[in-house]
């Protein structure tokens, strides 16, 4: 039987004893001639990635990713930083450990859209979510999953959408929180360089403070995330001020593409001012502000 055809197949802990029973008492000879044995050799790959993916919904979201030739680094950076905003904001949004990991995933999967092309890539990576044959998750998950990579960037959540109005309450407030979380993050490694080494948030009495800590030049991702922090503002009902540290930290790997390249090759922006306006936004510096200071 094929690998997939094995999914969702159930067998008892007493045929298993059984089977393992008769092969104890088989010869090596007779074991050889049982259909299916030379497995192994064929499929050295796959064996490889289910141990190195043990758990089957992680498995099936990497390998989707992999097969859309995804920006592995970008997509690690994003998910970090995504999680890092989930985990010091909890005690606002109240989410949970289910929550944290559809983030993940879709933090994982947010880009994959790129795929077919760039000026649409958000919808197209709710497709390829939806139609991506993802193992191990409810139908509600693959949605939930699929509308937080969609609304990463763009536009938000609305009843209209597809998908997005026929869910819970509960599921549609999960998606708002998410996928604002997730707009941040992206724009948090805006130029795909790794820039930011990590993320303190530090809440206020009406306020959090976002405290960067750079590893590299981060002006294109502090305006990114400036701009797409509105969403994120009114699911924790608290305003976010940006500060970067003045401390620079080590870079935890190291990449040769300049963020010049990086944005052109993909179509964005190559610097904050070639950019569209800020809308409701007023610019303000992006340097390094002095001690206590912040920008906003």
């Amino acid at each position: 039987m094929a690998a997939d055809g094995l999914r969702n197949r159930r067998d008892s802990a007493k045929q298993i004893r059984r089977l393992r029973q008769e092969l104890g008492e088989m010869t090596l000879a007779e074991r050889l001639r049982i259909p299916g044995l030379d497995y192994i050799l064929k499929n050295q790959a796959r064996i490889a990635k289910v141990e190195k993916y043990p758990d089957v919904r992680r498995r099936s979201v990497v390998e989707l990713a992999e097969r859309c030739n995804y920006f592995a680094e970008h997509a690690e950076q994003v998910v970090r930083m995504a999680l890092a905003l989930f985990d010091q904001t909890q005690t606002a949004h109240g989410l949970g450990a289910r929550e944290r990991e559809w983030l993940e995933y879709a933090a994982l999967l947010h880009d994959i859209g790129v795929h077919i092309s760039y000026g649409r890539h958000h919808k197209h990576s709710y497709d390829l979510i939806k139609n991506g044959d993802l193992r191990g998750f409810e139908p509600e998950e693959v949605e939930v999953i699929a509308l937080v990579a969609r609304y990463h960037r763009r536009g938000i959540p609305k009843r209209s959408h597809e998908g997005y109005g026929g869910l819970s309450p509960a599921l549609r407030r999960a998606i708002k929180t998410l996928s604002a979380m997730l707009r941040v993050a992206e724009g948090l490694d805006r130029s795909h360089q790794q820039s930011i080494a990590a993320l303190a948030i530090i809440p206020g009495g009406q306020d959090y403070l976002l405290q960067i800590h750079p590893s590299g030049d981060t002006e294109l991702e502090l305006w990114a995330a400036q701009r797409s922090v509105a969403p994120l503002e009114r699911v924790l009902r608290r305003i976010v001020r940006f500060e970067v540290a003045a401390n620079r930290v080590k870079r935890p790997s190291a990449t040769t593409r300049s963020p010049q390249k990086t944005a052109k090759k993909l179509g964005q922006p190559t610097k904050a001012s070639d950019a569209a306006p800020l809308g409701r936004r007023r610019a303000t510096p992006l340097t390094a502000p002095a001690a206590g200071g912040t920008t906003r």
